[in-house]
């Protein structure tokens, strides 16, 4: 049967509109990716916990959307990872409730996908493969992909640290390693040292049967505060809780943490958030000191 000239210019019609339409939305989605680049800064100085509470699933809710019209942008593929990551370290994983912690493993899984997809395709590839395949295709990664892989990694670690008991899970500490010893290499001055601090945390939450290395920590620790000239405060309270706890320094446990809750509500103003977050976790962690001493 012979379509009609009129129907044909229609249908050809109609595919413009939608092809158009689909190239404005990504249009549209990569400008607003760009802007939030740059807004995303200030929730970072935010002061107010429960504030930031409160707002931060609506703006992941909404990077998601534009997500869905630039599937392949990694800025916003990044700040998902970074948002998924902070989210769940901030507010659900040492919470007392276990739907909360059940929560930051998942969330930390949608982080670490998130920065995987804003990954050369390679590492994409081989993310569920050999430790072998995955650390030949992290030759991949330049220096400009520091901040995805770091994220990615860190999310990764985080998911491992709550599923202590599970064997999978322990297998998936060997790939946020290889991460983020390719972050050492190419930038170790990211996020004030954070690869330093995911390796403090890496040898001093371990017994020394599976790895663990007390001396090494702490030199990852002091590596870490040197690049925030010590303001930084999760540094210390990593180093309270991850050094001072297993070689059970009680003194520096006590003196670490009352730094921190001392400190300045300025000290660093561009990270207002961690710094308070930090200060409630210290507080959390002085109220249980007897416990761990």
């Amino acid at each position: 049967m012979k379509i009609p000239h009129n129907l044909w210019l229609a249908a050809i019609g109609i595919s413009s509109t939608l092809i158009s339409s689909c190239s404005l939305n990504r249009i549209a989605a990569n400008t607003t990716a760009g802007v939030m680049v740059n807004a995303s800064k200030t929730f970072n100085e935010e002061s107010d916990l429960d504030w930031a509470e409160a707002a931060m699933p609506g703006n992941l809710k909404m990077i998601e959307g534009l997500l869905v019209s630039s599937p392949e942008n990694t800025d916003l593929l990044g700040m998902l990872a970074q948002g998924y990551c902070s989210y769940g370290f901030a507010f659900l994983e040492d919470s007392e409730e276990p739907n909360k912690v059940e929560r930051a493993k998942r969330f930390y899984q949608r982080g670490y996908h998130y920065g995987l997809r804003a990954l050369p395709k390679s590492i994409q590839s081989t993310s569920a493969s050999t430790l072998d395949s995955f650390e030949n295709s992290l030759k991949d990664i330049s220096k400009s992909d520091v901040p995805n892989l770091f994220w990615s990694a860190y999310c990764l670690g985080n998911w491992v640290n709550l599923n202590k008991a599970n064997v999978a899970g322990i297998a998936e500490l060997s790939r946020s390693e290889l991460m983020m010893r390719k972050v050492l290499e190419l930038d170790e001055s990211f996020y004030y040292g954070g690869a330093h601090l995911f390796y403090g945390v890496y040898y001093g939450g371990r017994p020394k049967i599976l790895g663990g290395n007390t001396k090494r920590a702490k030199e990852h620790f002091d590596k870490a505060s040197a690049f925030s000239s010590g303001k930084l405060l999760v540094t210390k309270l990593f180093t309270a809780q991850y050094f001072a706890v297993p070689t059970q320094d009680e003194e520096l446990f006590g003196s670490l943490l009352k730094e921190i809750l001392a400190a300045p509500d300025d000290i660093m103003p561009g990270e207002a958030l961690a710094t308070q977050l930090s200060k409630r976790k210290a507080a959390k962690l002085l109220k249980n000191q007897k416990d761990l001493f």
